[in-house]
């Protein structure tokens, strides 16, 4: 077990968040409420478990399980691991892919990013982008 690095684990936490189509219509209030404020994105984070918190008080409330749960803050201890599977695929860190005569470590993912062409900007768009990386650590 480890501590994960707060400014990691919020850009992990924000990934999840506007990465989840529940949360969706959240991301995109809080754009009109609070981006045109010229307010700081991480924000978010917070906005989002008041706005939870509020839908909860109110005993007739829709809010899942699941948007409970994202609401709060992620642990700050994590499990490390080796290697883990996926819909099938054994994938390993670089270090375990050394041993290995597969390799298996390279990971691509797809998301969506707001880009925004400067702070007056008012028009955010949505764009989806390619990243890869070795896995170093799961």
């Amino acid at each position: 077990m480890v501590i994960i690095d707060p400014f990691e684990l919020e850009q992990a936490h924000m990934y999840i968040l506007h990465n989840y189509v529940e949360v969706v219509l959240y991301v995109n209030q809080h754009l009109v409420e609070h981006w045109i404020q010229n307010e700081n994105t991480h924000s978010f984070i917070i906005w989002f478990r008041e706005q939870i918190l509020q839908e909860l008080s109110n005993p007739n409330n829709t809010v899942s399980e699941t948007l409970r749960w994202l609401s709060e803050r992620p642990k700050v201890y994590i499990f490390r691991y080796s290697s883990y599977m996926l819909n099938g695929y054994q994938f390993y860190t670089k270090i375990n892919d050394m041993w290995s005569t597969v390799q298996n470590s390279g990971v691509t993912l797809v998301a969506q990013a707001l880009h925004v062409s400067s702070a007056k900007d008012k028009n955010h768009v949505y764009v989806y982008m390619s990243y890869y990386r070795i896995v170093e650590g799961i």
